[in-house]
C-alpha cells in the first residue's frame, strides 16, 4: 500500500509469474489498480524441475556425485519411479502436468486439491485422496498448491509423521508450506528418505537443511530456463499492452 501510495497514477500491475500473494490486492482494489499475471508460461519449467528433482532422490544422484567427486568409486542403490505413488497436494496447471509427466514414468498418481477437476483426474487415472489419507498412501508427496486462507496448507512434525517411512518430499509451491526444522529432524531420523525444495520459509535460505545429505536445495529458479522466462516476460509487457488499448 506505501509503494501504490507513492504512485498514484498507477492503474496496472503486470507480474512475471503466477503467484500475487507478494501485492497488497486490498490495496490494489481499493485504488482500483488491476492485477495481471503470466500464470501459463511457468507451467513447464516447473513441471519438469520437480520430475528431476523427483528422479535424482530416487537414484540418490547428490551422493552419487559427491562420492564420485571425491574419488571414490562407490556404488549407491537407488530406486525406480516405475511402480511408486506419487501424491500431490494440489492440482492446479502445474500439478496436472507433473500427473502426466509421472503417468509416462508408470507411477501411480494420487492428488488432493479443494476444487479438483473430477473429469480431469478420471481421464487421468488420478484418484482423489484427503490430506492424511494422501500423506500415509504415497511414497513420494510434491507440493504444488497456491496460497489460500480457506485451505491451507502446512506440512509440519504431525503432517511429515504420517508420511510413509522412508518417502521422499518435493516442494515446489510454497516456502512457508513446510516446516523445515521439522523436515530436518524427519530426516535425520530416517523417517523420510530424501526432500528436494525450491521454496523456503526465508528467502535466502541459510537454514538447517543446508546442513542436510538427504536433500537437493535450489535457489527459488524453478521458472528459471531461458524460454521460460523470455515466454513469461513476453507476456507480462503483452498484458500491459491489451490493458492500455482496453482501458485508453
Amino acid at each position: 500500500a506505501e509503494t501504490m501510495d507513492q504512485m498514484p497514477n498507477l492503474r496496472c500491475i503486470s507480474r512475471v509469474g503466477v503467484g500475487i500473494d507478494s501485492i497488497d490486492l486490498v490495496a490494489a482494489e481499493k485504488r482500483g489498480i488491476t492485477i495481471l499475471n503470466t500464470p501459463d508460461e511457468p507451467v513447464i519449467a516447473v513441471a519438469e524441475l520437480t520430475l528431476t528433482m523427483i528422479l535424482a532422490l530416487l537414484r540418490r544422484l547428490p551422493r552419487v556425485n559427491s562420492l564420485t567427486c571425491s574419488r571414490k568409486w562407490q556404488r549407491v542403490t537407488g530406486s525406480l519411479l516405475l511402480g511408486k505413488t506419487a501424491g500431490l497436494i494440489g492440482l492446479g496447471r502445474i500439478g496436472r502436468r507433473v500427473a502426466e509427466l509421472l503417468n509416462a514414468f508408470g507411477a501411480e498418481v494420487i492428488g488432493v486439491d479443494p476444487y479438483a477437476d473430477e473429469a480431469w483426474a478420471q481421464r487421468q487415472g488420478v484418484l482423489l485422496r484427503d490430506l492424511p489419507g494422501l500423506l500415509g498412501e504415497a511414497d513420494i508427496v510434491s507440493i504444488h498448491a497456491s496460497t489460500s486462507a480457506e485451505h491451507p496448507v502446512t506440512l509440519g512434525a504431525g503432517e511429515l509423521s504420517r508420511m510413509k517411512q522412508g518417502s521422499w518430499l518435493v516442494n515446489l509451491s510454497r516456502g512457508d508450506m513446510v516446516d523445515d526444522v521439522a523436515l530436518k529432524e524427519a530426516l535425520d531420523t530416517g523417517h523420510l528418505a530424501g526432500a528436494g525444495l525450491d521454496v523456503f520459509p526465508e528467502e535466502p535460505y541459510r537454514g538447517c537443511l543446508c546442513d542436510s545429505d538427504r536433500v537437493i536445495l535450489t535457489p527459488h529458479q524453478a521458472t528459471l530456463t531461458k524460454e521460460t522466462r523470455e515466454a513469461m516476460e513476453t507476456h507480462a509487457v503483452q498484458n500491459l499492452v491489451g490493458f492500455l488499448r482496453s482501458n485508453g
